[in-house]
């Protein structure tokens, strides 16, 4: 059964974050293990990380979805980016092990100008399978549909599909689905007919099994945009309708469903994620 969350800082710290979640009314939580915008990563401490665990345990907080930052690109040929990119995904995927992450969502990444959409989408896939052999763990990798626009891996189906197939451990893979990310790539996530149009094509492409967390945010923009613009529930092109739909599509099957939608009042979230409760 699908449980719902937001995404909290760790700003003040692990702890932080999952007491942030506490006081919102959260099942679920997703959090960046580092500032989204930096490359430099801090390991948390044993003493953090064993309060950490004693607290989600606590407050029966799951699954716990670690995002990856926007920087590293796994399609890139630049050879400095390409080491970056892939440092950070071994960084991160060591983090998920120490404080037992069960998801997390990377975004595929961009293929360079002096290459193509196949290369990128290899490239990907070897980066992901160097660092699943090397950093062992239970946790989910999960690849994040884009709204598309210029050389973004992962808008269709089929793109993310390819990066899977070539994934060796089957396990170690599936997909988090952005609402407005689809509904800017051309899905259409208002209607009932679109909403199943789009998982007719997810299961023949990828298969519902690997559907594992939902981002669950309107969309500022409309249909075929190619842009990511996050909006509050009901308030975007999407309407709470669409989400009511596809919730009750998918409630049964994926793991978490989490809010990325604007922060813009103290309220924000508590009114979003109160939203969404009522949607289930």
């Amino acid at each position: 059964m699908i449980r719902f969350g937001v995404h909290c800082s760790v700003r003040g710290g692990l702890t932080s974050a999952l007491e942030e979640a506490h006081s919102l009314g959260c099942e679920a939580l997703q959090i960046f293990t580092r500032s989204p915008r930096m490359w430099h990563v801090r390991f948390p401490d044993e003493r953090e990380v064993a309060e950490f665990i004693k607290l989600r345990a606590k407050y029966k907080i799951f699954p716990l979805v670690v995002h990856t930052p926007y920087l590293p690109n796994l399609a890139t040929t630049e050879p400095r980016l390409a080491k970056l990119s892939y440092q950070a995904l071994e960084d991160d995927l060591e983090t998920c092990r120490k404080i037992m992450a069960d998801i997390f969502v990377i975004h595929p990444g961009s293929y360079s100008l002096d290459s193509t959409l196949e290369e990128g989408i290899k490239y990907i896939a070897e980066a992901l399978n160097r660092a699943c052999e090397r950093i062992k763990g239970d946790n989910v990798v999960l690849l994040e549909n884009v709204a598309g626009g210029g050389r973004r891996i992962g808008s269709s189906f089929n793109e993310i599909s390819e990066i899977i197939g070539m994934v060796t451990d089957k396990r170690r893979i599936g997909v988090c689905l952005d609402t407005a990310h689809a509904l800017g790539a051309g899905f259409d996530m208002a209607s009932p007919e679109g909403i199943d149009k789009m998982l007719r094509q997810f299961d023949k492409c990828i298969g519902r099994e690997y559907l594992k967390c939902l981002h669950l945010n309107d969309s500022k923009a409309p249909i075929g945009s190619g842009k990511d613009r996050h909006e509050h529930l009901g308030k975007g092109f999407i309407g709470l309708e669409g989400f009511r739909y596809l919730i009750s599509k998918v409630k049964l099957t994926a793991q978490a469903g989490i809010l990325e939608t604007p922060k813009d009042s103290p309220v924000a979230d508590k009114q979003n994620l109160h939203t969404l409760f009522s949607l289930r």
